[in-house]
C-alpha cells in the first residue's frame, strides 16, 4: 500500500490530511504545529457531527504530538475544521465519501511516531476502533492492521497448534517475554476477519532463555494467521503458518502431559462451554488419565491433612477433608485455582472432631475434621480433581491431590450429605457451606430430570373429577392393595383416575407387568408416568400434577391404603363446600389401629429449629380429640386433596427440598400464605404404612438429609410458622401440650 505521490515521512501530515481505513471508515491525520503546545486539545468543527467519532493523540520522535480522528464520511464532500480548546481554527480540509479516499499507508504514519505510539496505535486499532465501529469483517481494515503488524515486527516468531480440542477449537503453543506482564487481550488477524479470542492462558512457571512458553486456546480460522497478545506493558505478535497439530488428538496430549496440571484445568473448563459432548468429554479424560492422588500422612510430630471432597460445582467449590496440627507449623488448607492463586479455605470453613485412619486399617486416629465453601465468580467446569496445599508457618507449601471425585449431580449429593456427622450438622454447617452446595446441586439435578415415557390404562376422553397422583420409588409392596381399596369405591372409580409416577426406571418393565394386571382385575383407569432418572418425590409429583386432568388434585403415597370406600368423596365433598379451603387431609392410622396423623402442627426442637409433628400420634384410632374435624396447621402428603388450581397457584412442590421431606408442610404454608385454610377431616380414614420408600434411600437414612430439610424449612417459614403456631393454635386446647414445648426428639414422618 503506498500513497500516490512520493515524498519523504517527515512532514507528511504538517498538514491535515484524511486517508481511508476501511470500506466506510477514514481517518483524519494532523501534526500539531510548533505554534501551538504539545498539550493543545483540538477538536473537530463540522455542520453535521458523525457518530461515532474516535479521537486519540500519539506522540512523534521530535516530542511534537500527532492528531487521529476515525469516523464514517458523509457521502457528499464536506468542510471539516480543526481547532484548538480556545476556539481558534488551526486548519480546515475538506473530506470526501471513503470510497474516493487513498488508502493509509502505515509504514509512512510509522515512520516518525515514537516507538511507544506505534505499539498505541495498534492497540487502538485492534481495542477502540475495532469496537466503536463494529468492524467484523472488513478487508481493507484488516490489511492495515496487519500492515501494522508486519510494520512492528517484519519477522514474527512461530506459534504451533498442540492438538485440536474440538471441531475448530485448537490449543495454541508459543513463547512470549515475561516483562509483558498481563495479556488483556488475544486477537486472531487472518485474511478475511478479525477474531478477539478469550483471554485464559496458561504461562509457563520458568523462563527460557528469557521467553516464558505461553498456551492458550483458540477458536481461529484455519492458518495462516497473525496471534496478537496485547498488554498494558506491550504487544507479542505470533505468525501461526502450519495448520498441523503436534499430537492426533486432545487424548493423546492429555495422558502424556500429567505435570501440566494448570493447563489441563483450562481444558475442562473450555470444554465444558462446548455445547454436545463437551464436558463428557473432559470428565472422560480426567477418568482415563488422573493425576496422582496426594495426602500427607498422620504424623505425631508434623502436621497432616487430606482433603477427600472436592466438588467443583456451578457456583463455587465445597471441600472436606481432616488435618492434624499438633505445632504451629500449620497454618492452614488452600485451594488452589487455575492460574496458580491460593483461596485460603478458612475464610468459610467449619471444624468438628473427626477421626481418620491410622497405620492398619483396623485402627483410627483423633483428627480435626473440616468442610469448607468456596464461591467462584466463574464455574472451573467439570474439574474432578480440584488441588490443595497445606500451608506452613514457614512459608513453604505442600500439595493436596484428592482422588477423582463424582461428576454426577445425584453421588455429588450424597458425598454433601455425608461430609458432616450428624451430630455435628448445625447451622454454622448449613447456612454459608452445605446449603449453597446443595442448592447447586439440586438445581443441576433438576435440570436432568424429565418424563421419558408414559402409558395409559384405558382412560376415557372426558376429564374426570379427581386425578389421584402416587408416586412410586422402588417399593410396590402396597399397589395390590392400594388399587383395590380404590377399585372396590364406587364414588371413586366414577369420578377419579389414577396416576402413577415412576421415580425409580429401573423397575419400568416390574411395574408395567403389576399394573397391567391389576387393570385387568379391576379396570380402573390409570395412566404410569415414567421418570427418566430418580429425582426425588417433589419432582416426581409435579410430573404427576401436570398429567392430571381432575379439578380436584389428590397426592397419595404409594403405601396409604383405602380403610373404607368413600374416603375420596368426603374429602372432595369439603373442598367443593368451601372456597376458602385450600388443602384438606384425612385420619391416617398404622396397621395396630393407632393414630399416625389428625393433622400437622410445628414444635421446635433443642437447636430452635422447626419440626413437623403430627397431632395426637400413637393414640387409639377412635381418640375422642381425634375425631373433631377442624383447621390445622397443615396435613401430610401423604394424602392431601387440594384443587388442581390452587396447586399450580402456588406452584406445586417445591423441589430443592433433599430427597423427599417438608414438602408437603411447605406446600401447605404456600396455600396458607395466599389466603386459603387447611383443614383436617377425620370421617375419611386410610391406612399409612409408614416411611416404607424413603427407607430403600441409604443416603436419607445415614446422611444429615432430614437435618438439612428441617433446617431449610425453618429458614423460609420461620415468621409464618412463628405467627401461625403463636397466633392462631395457642387456643386450641386439643393441641397436645408438647406443641407449645420446646421439642427434644423429632416423631415425625
Amino acid at each position: 500500500m503506498t500513497f500516490d505521490e512520493s515524498i519523504d515521512a517527515t512532514g507528511v501530515f504538517r498538514n491535515a490530511k484524511i486517508f481511508r481505513l476501511g470500506a466506510e471508515l477514514a481517518v483524519l491525520i494532523w501534526d500539531l504545529p510548533p505554534s501551538l503546545p504539545a498539550t493543545t486539545k483540538c477538536l473537530l468543527s463540522m455542520d453535521q457531527s458523525p457518530i461515532p467519532l474516535v479521537s486519540m493523540m500519539l506522540p512523534l520522535g521530535n516530542g511534537r504530538q500527532r492528531m487521529f480522528w476515525a469516523m464514517r464520511p458523509e457521502k457528499q464532500p464536506v468542510s471539516v475544521g480543526i481547532c484548538t480548546e480556545h476556539g481558534s481554527t488551526a486548519e480546515t480540509i475538506v473530506m470526501h465519501p471513503a470510497r474516493t479516499l487513498v488508502p493509509l499507508d502505515v509504514e509512512t504514519l510509522f515512520a516518525d511516531l515514537a516507538p511507544d505510539a506505534r505499539i498505541k496505535f495498534v492497540n487502538n486499532l485492534l481495542t477502540v476502533w475495532r469496537s466503536a465501529f463494529r468492524i467484523a469483517s472488513d478487508h481493507l481494515f484488516n490489511m492495515v492492521v496487519e500492515d501494522a503488524l508486519h510494520a512492528l515486527v517484519p519477522q514474527p516468531q512461530a506459534a504451533s497448534i498442540v492438538c485440536q480440542i474440538a471441531r475448530g477449537s485448537h490449543l495454541i503453543e508459543t513463547a512470549i517475554n515475561p516483562d509483558l506482564g498481563d495479556i488483556t487481550a488475544i486477537y486472531a488477524i487472518g485474511a478475511a476477519s478479525i477474531t478477539r479470542m478469550a483471554v485464559r492462558l496458561v504461562r509457563g512457571r520458568n523462563a527460557k532463555n528469557g521467553m516464558q512458553s505461553c498456551h492458550f486456546i483458540a477458536e481461529v480460522p484455519s492458518p495462516p494467521f497473525l496471534i496478537v497478545l496485547l498488554s498494558k506493558n506491550g504487544v507479542a505478535i505470533r505468525q501461526l503458518a502450519d495448520g498441523k497439530p503436534r499430537h492426533p488428538s486432545l487424548q493423546s496430549w492429555w495422558g502424556k502431559n500429567l505435570e501440566a496440571v494448570e493447563l489441563r484445568e483450562m481444558i475442562v473448563r473450555r470444554l465444558a462451554t462446548l455445547p454436545e459432548s463437551g464436558a463428557a468429554t473432559a470428565i472422560d479424560l480426567q477418568v482415563c488419565a488422573p493425576l496422582a492422588s496426594s495426602r500427607i500422612a498422620k504424623s505425631s510430630m508434623h502436621p497432616s491433612g487430606e482433603v477427600d471432597l472436592a466438588l467443583a460445582l456451578d457456583d463455587g467449590l465445597l471441600a472436606g477433608g481432616w488435618f492434624h496440627a499438633p505445632s504451629s507449623a500449620f497454618a492452614g488448607i488452600d485451594y488452589v485455582k487455575e492460574d496458580g492463586t491460593a483461596v485460603p479455605l478458612d475464610a468459610n470453613s467449619y471444624e468438628f472432631p473427626a477421626w481418620a485412619q491410622g497405620k492398619d486399617e483396623k485402627s483410627k486416629t483423633d483428627v480435626t475434621g473440616f468442610v469448607a465453601w468456596v464461591p467462584l465468580p466463574e464455574s472451573p467446569g467439570p474439574l474432578l480433581q480440584p488441588r490443595f496445599q497445606m500451608r506452613l508457618a514457614s512459608g513453604a507449601v505442600r500439595p493436596l491431590i484428592p482422588t477423582p471425585q463424582p461428576f454426577e449431580p445425584a453421588t455429588q449429593r450424597n458425598h454433601v450429605l455425608r461430609a458432616v456427622p450428624p451430630q455435628h450438622a448445625v447451622d454454622g454447617a448449613f447456612r454459608t457451606i452445605l446449603a449453597p452446595a446443595l442448592q447447586d446441586i439440586e438445581r443441576r439435578l433438576g435440570k436432568t430430570i424429565e418424563v421419558d415415557s408414559t402409558k395409559d390404562y384405558s382412560l376415557p376422553k372426558s376429564p374426570p373429577l379427581v386425578s389421584i397422583v402416587v408416586p412410586l420409588y422402588r417399593v410396590l409392596d402396597f399397589l395390590r392393595f392400594q388399587l383395590s381399596g380404590m377399585a372396590t369405591d364406587p364414588w371413586l372409580a366414577a369420578n377419579a383416575e389414577v396416576i402413577y409416577v415412576l421415580d425409580s426406571p429401573e423397575i419400568q418393565d416390574q411395574t408395567e407387568h403389576l399394573l397391567g394386571g391389576l387393570h385387568l382385575l379391576h379396570g380402573l383407569p390409570m395412566k404410569l408416568v415414567v421418570m427418566n432418572r430418580n429425582g426425588g418425590y417433589a419432582r416426581a409429583c409435579n410430573a404427576g400434577a401436570r398429567f392430571a386432568r381432575g379439578a380436584i388434585l389428590v397426592m397419595l403415597n404409594s403405601d396409604v391404603v383405602p380403610c373404607a370406600p368413600g374416603w375420596l368423596q368426603v374429602l372432595s365433598r369439603a373442598l367443593l363446600k368451601s372456597n376458602e379451603l385450600g388443602a384438606v387431609g384425612p385420619k391416617l392410622i398404622y396397621e395396630d389401629g393407632s393414630l399416625q396423623h389428625a393433622g400437622l402442627y410445628f414444635g421446635r426442637d433443642q437447636r430452635g429449629i422447626w419440626l413437623n409433628h403430627h397431632f395426637h400420634k400413637g393414640m387409639p384410632g377412635d381418640y375422642v380429640p381425634a375425631q373433631q374435624a377442624r383447621d390445622v396447621p397443615g396435613v401430610t402428603g401423604a394424602c392431601l386433596v387440594t384443587r388442581r388450581d390452587t396447586y399450580e397457584r402456588v406452584g406445586g412442590y417445591t423441589e430443592d427440598y433433599v430427597i423427599g421431606d417438608y414438602e408437603d408442610s411447605d406446600l401447605c404454608l404456600k396455600i396458607r400464605r395466599v389466603g386459603l385454610q387447611i383443614a383436617y377431616e377425620p370421617a375419611a380414614c386410610l391406612y399409612h404404612f409408614e416411611r416404607r420408600s424413603i427407607r430403600r434411600s441409604q443416603d436419607y437414612m445415614r446422611g444429615v438429609a432430614s437435618q438439612y430439610n428441617s433446617w431449610l424449612h425453618t429458614q423460609r417459614w420461620e415468621e409464618d410458622i412463628a405467627e401461625l403456631m403463636a397466633n392462631l393454635f395457642d387456643r386450641d386446647h386439643d393441641r397436645p401440650a408438647a406443641a407449645g414445648m420446646r421439642i427434644r426428639k423429632r416423631n415425625a414422618a
